[in-house]
Parts: C-alpha cells; structure tokens; sequence
C-alpha cells in the first residue's frame, strides 16, 4: 500500500538540498511498506510553497500522491500558490501531463482549484 509521510532523515537528500542551496527545507517521501519508492522536496513561504525536486519511480500515481499532498499541506496553512523550481524536463512534463501547471507556466495561482478538480477525476473519460 503506498504510504506518503514527511522524512525524518534529510540526509540521504543532502544533495539535492545543496543543489538548490537550500538550507531548510521539507521532504516527503512515497512508500510502499518500507521501501521509500519517491520522494517530493519543497519549503512553505507565507505566499507559496516552492517544490524543488520531485522522483516517482516511474510511477505518475505516485508523482500525484507527492503533489497533492504537498498542495493539501500548503491549503491547511493557508497558502494558496505554488512554484515548481524542478529542473528536471521530463519531470516537468509529467507535472504537466497531470494538469497542475500549463505551458511553460511552472506555478499554480489558486492551489483550491487543483484539489477541487481532483473531485472530478473519477468522471474524466481518461479514466473509464
């Protein structure tokens, strides 16, 4: 069963972090029992939360998981934007591909409307 909670230990992502010369930051991983299967690395600001790398296994179930998580965080703080500072292409057309950014534009302006279109997945033609 696939399980996303926030990592207690940072530093199998020290570099990623510094990467990004990122001192604090947040990292939630994807789970499936023990084996940690993705991973989503971001920091809340109070206007955004700004996620800078994402990995999914391949899996774009679990690149879903990781975002929504991350954006249902950011709502319960208040947060309404977002900006994906990934600088990994074919990533970026996945995170696409899921509709949570358009084009070339790499942020979400109303964080509500994407969690309020995912009611509405189970009724897309895509998915019958």
């Amino acid at each position: 069963m696939l399980t996303i909670l926030q990592a207690q230990d940072l530093a199998p992502y020290a570099d990623i972090l510094a990467t990004h010369g990122l001192t604090e930051a947040m990292v939630s991983e994807a789970k499936d029992g023990a084996a940690v299967i993705g991973h989503i690395v971001y920091r809340y600001t109070p206007e955004e939360v700004v996620i800078y790398d994402v990995q999914d296994g391949g899996a774009i179930d679990v690149l879903d998981g990781l975002v929504r998580a991350v954006l249902f965080k950011a709502e319960l703080r208040g947060i309404e934007a977002a900006v994906f500072r990934v600088n990994d292409e074919p990533m970026m057309a996945r995170v696409r591909l899921l509709g949570f950014v358009k084009n070339d534009e790499n942020k979400i302006d109303n964080i509500a409307d994407i969690m309020e279109s995912c009611k509405k997945c189970g009724h897309s033609p895509a998915n019958t």
